[in-house]
């Protein structure tokens, strides 16, 4: 099978749609699929980086860039780059003639192109196509469907008409030997300089609303003075105002910004930590229903204690089992929730355990198997 896998993103980036592409194509080339990665060639900040050792993937793939109109350094334009990046898609695709290759996307404009000169177009769906009438048009021509969660996949039946037999729910995955190592706590912290001492809960991510930090932030200055609560991730931009927020709420000096780390590093953070937080907003439907968030696995994969906002999106992988839920968007109820983990450590400790082997059945290469044979079939 030869399957051209399309994505609007840079190339390098710190965003974590790349890392998921690039991670994809890697499995699915390691599963025996001819896989090409067709982007965009944008203005890119680690364009000196090279891209798959940036993500920490095999070369098992290629990488085709494409020129597109490039506007959004300067003004908010997401028009033109995406629909000059549609219209190279649709040429080179013509160009290239490769009539048997399935075309994978979740870029609405190029798939929508390839429609009229391809009969195998798949459209992977993370967050939830509007109703209006291009998603209409577009959801009645292409091929077939892959979700990343049963919710979306029931919707896309129920409000579009979509045959529920085109349509392939399967959540996120993780790369489930980078992130269960073999460190223990305190040596993760040695590692990392931080102090032995204190009881340490661990966001990893962007620091988007969606995401529920501001609830992480409020929550953290209901905590014990001994408890610190560290933020990894995010862009300079939002590192920034995420700052601000904090010298505003400041009440306890409990609160570390650490900003962007690298990938491979990330496994270290998670080890370091007493307890793992997962805060999620119910006021955001991408957050309640739409993700499947990937950071939810890799925490999984670390072994440590684990606290989840009590969502639907959540809940299609994550019971009380394996982690502690606590009432979205409740500051109050965070804290409490973390409070307990470390109260009861041994209890949250015997959960934390159940997520590591359960997340064993959510591998990327499990995940490239199972789409691999969904495409092959549909």
């Amino acid at each position: 099978m030869k399957l051209i896998y399309i994505s609007p993103l840079r190339y390098p980036s710190e965003k974590a749609g790349s890392a998921f592409s690039m991670k994809s194509c890697e499995v699915f080339a390691g599963d025996g699929i001819d896989v090409e990665l067709w982007v965009p060639r944008r203005l890119n900040k680690l364009h000196r980086e090279n891209a798959f050792l940036y993500h920490g993937v095999r070369k098992n793939f290629r990488i085709v860039r494409l020129p597109v109109i490039d506007l959004m350094s300067w003004i908010p334009s997401y028009f033109i780059t995406a629909a000059s990046f549609a219209i190279s898609v649709f040429f080179y695709a013509l160009w290239r003639q490769a009539r048997d290759a399935v075309y994978y996307s979740h870029e609405e404009f190029a798939l929508f192109l390839l429609t009229f000169i391809s009969k195998r177009t798949v459209y992977e769906i993370h967050d939830f196509p509007s109703l209006g009438c291009f998603q209409r048009w577009l959801l009645k021509r292409i091929s077939a469907i892959v979700t990343t969660n049963n919710w979306k996949k029931n919707k896309l039946a129920e409000l579009f008409n979509y045959p529920p037999e085109k349509i392939f729910a399967i959540p996120n995955a993780v790369a489930v030997s980078q992130f269960a190592i073999n460190v223990a706590r305190n040596e993760a912290r040695q590692k990392l300089g931080l102090p032995l001492d204190k009881r340490i809960a661990v966001y990893t991510g962007h620091l988007y609303g969606w995401k529920g930090v501001d609830t992480l932030l409020e929550a953290s200055q209901l905590l014990p003075a001994n408890c610190v609560v560290y933020f990894v991730g995010g862009t300079e931009k939002d590192v920034a105002k995420f700052k601000i927020k904090n010298e505003k709420l400041k009440i306890k000096n409990n609160v570390k910004i650490i900003g962007f780390r690298p990938h491979d590093e990330i496994p270290i953070w998670l080890r370091a930590a007493d307890v793992l937080v997962l805060p999620n907003t119910a006021k955001e439907e991408i957050s309640a229903h739409y993700t499947s968030p990937m950071k939810l696995f890799e925490y999984m994969a670390s072994g440590r204690p684990i606290i989840a906002s009590d969502l639907a999106s959540v809940r299609e992988v994550f019971n009380e089992t394996l982690g502690t839920f606590f009432t979205p968007d409740d500051p109050v109820a965070l804290s409490v929730a973390i409070q307990r983990v470390l109260e009861y450590p041994e209890e949250a400790e015997i959960k934390a355990a159940m997520a590591r082997r359960g997340v064993a059945t959510y591998t990327w290469e499990i995940r490239a198997k199972c789409i691999s044979a969904f495409l092959a079939s549909s």
